[in-house]
Protein backbone atom coordinates (compact mmCIF):
# COMPACT_ATOMS: atom_id res chain seq x y z
CA UNK A 1 0.00 0.00 0.00
CA UNK A 2 1.13 3.27 -0.67
CA UNK A 3 2.32 5.99 1.86
CA UNK A 4 2.26 8.87 0.02
CA UNK A 5 0.96 12.21 1.57
CA UNK A 6 -1.25 14.78 -0.30
CA UNK A 7 -1.79 18.39 -0.41
CA UNK A 8 -4.30 20.39 -1.85
CA UNK A 9 -5.46 17.11 -3.43
CA UNK A 10 -2.38 16.60 -5.18
CA UNK A 11 0.41 13.65 -4.10
CA UNK A 12 3.36 14.94 -2.67
CA UNK A 13 6.36 14.50 -4.52
CA UNK A 14 4.66 13.76 -7.84
CA UNK A 15 7.20 15.42 -10.35
CA UNK A 16 5.30 18.01 -12.23
CA UNK A 17 5.35 15.81 -15.68
CA UNK A 18 2.86 13.08 -13.65
CA UNK A 19 0.86 15.96 -12.69
CA UNK A 20 0.46 17.87 -15.91
CA UNK A 21 -0.29 14.25 -17.31
CA UNK A 22 -3.32 13.87 -14.93
CA UNK A 23 -4.28 17.01 -15.29
CA UNK A 24 -3.97 16.87 -19.69
CA UNK A 25 -5.90 13.07 -19.23
CA UNK A 26 -8.61 15.20 -17.29
CA UNK A 27 -9.19 18.25 -19.54
CA UNK A 28 -8.61 16.41 -22.61
CA UNK A 29 -11.37 14.02 -21.98
CA UNK A 30 -13.92 16.38 -20.42
CA UNK A 31 -13.89 18.60 -23.02
CA UNK A 32 -13.39 16.41 -26.47
CA UNK A 33 -14.95 13.15 -24.89
CA UNK A 34 -12.78 11.13 -26.79
CA UNK A 35 -12.06 7.34 -26.12
CA UNK A 36 -9.00 5.98 -24.42
CA UNK A 37 -6.37 6.33 -27.81
CA UNK A 38 -7.31 9.05 -28.90
CA UNK A 39 -7.35 10.96 -25.65
CA UNK A 40 -4.12 9.34 -25.44
CA UNK A 41 -2.56 10.86 -28.76
CA UNK A 42 -3.77 14.15 -28.36
CA UNK A 43 -2.19 14.51 -24.60
CA UNK A 44 1.27 12.70 -25.52
CA UNK A 45 1.20 15.32 -29.35
CA UNK A 46 0.72 18.67 -27.07
CA UNK A 47 3.49 17.10 -24.39
CA UNK A 48 6.22 16.04 -27.42
CA UNK A 49 5.59 12.01 -25.71
CA UNK A 50 4.06 9.14 -27.80
CA UNK A 51 1.38 7.63 -27.09
CA UNK A 52 3.63 4.64 -25.89
CA UNK A 53 5.47 6.96 -23.83
CA UNK A 54 2.27 8.58 -21.43
CA UNK A 55 0.57 4.81 -21.49
CA UNK A 56 3.66 3.97 -19.12
CA UNK A 57 3.83 7.33 -17.38
CA UNK A 58 0.18 6.98 -16.40
CA UNK A 59 0.95 2.82 -15.56
CA UNK A 60 3.93 4.15 -13.57
CA UNK A 61 1.32 6.58 -11.52
CA UNK A 62 -1.06 4.18 -11.30
CA UNK A 63 1.13 1.95 -9.32
CA UNK A 64 2.54 4.42 -7.30
CA UNK A 65 -0.70 5.83 -5.80
CA UNK A 66 -3.41 3.46 -6.54
CA UNK A 67 -3.63 2.85 -2.91
CA UNK A 68 -4.43 6.55 -2.39
CA UNK A 69 -8.20 7.91 -2.03
CA UNK A 70 -7.14 10.82 -3.96
CA UNK A 71 -6.03 8.46 -6.60
CA UNK A 72 -9.06 7.46 -7.09
CA UNK A 73 -11.03 10.45 -6.71
CA UNK A 74 -9.34 12.01 -9.54
CA UNK A 75 -9.57 8.83 -12.01
CA UNK A 76 -13.18 8.97 -11.34
CA UNK A 77 -13.35 11.48 -13.91
CA UNK A 78 -12.09 9.42 -16.40
CA UNK A 79 -14.06 6.94 -17.92
CA UNK A 80 -14.38 2.94 -16.59
CA UNK A 81 -13.27 2.35 -20.00
CA UNK A 82 -9.80 4.07 -19.71
CA UNK A 83 -7.41 1.26 -18.46
CA UNK A 84 -5.11 3.63 -16.33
Amino acid sequence: MATQCFEDGVPVGVTPTELELLEGMKNCYSVCHANFEDTIGMVGGARGLSPKEVKQMLLHIKEKYSGEKEYWELRAQLPKEFPF
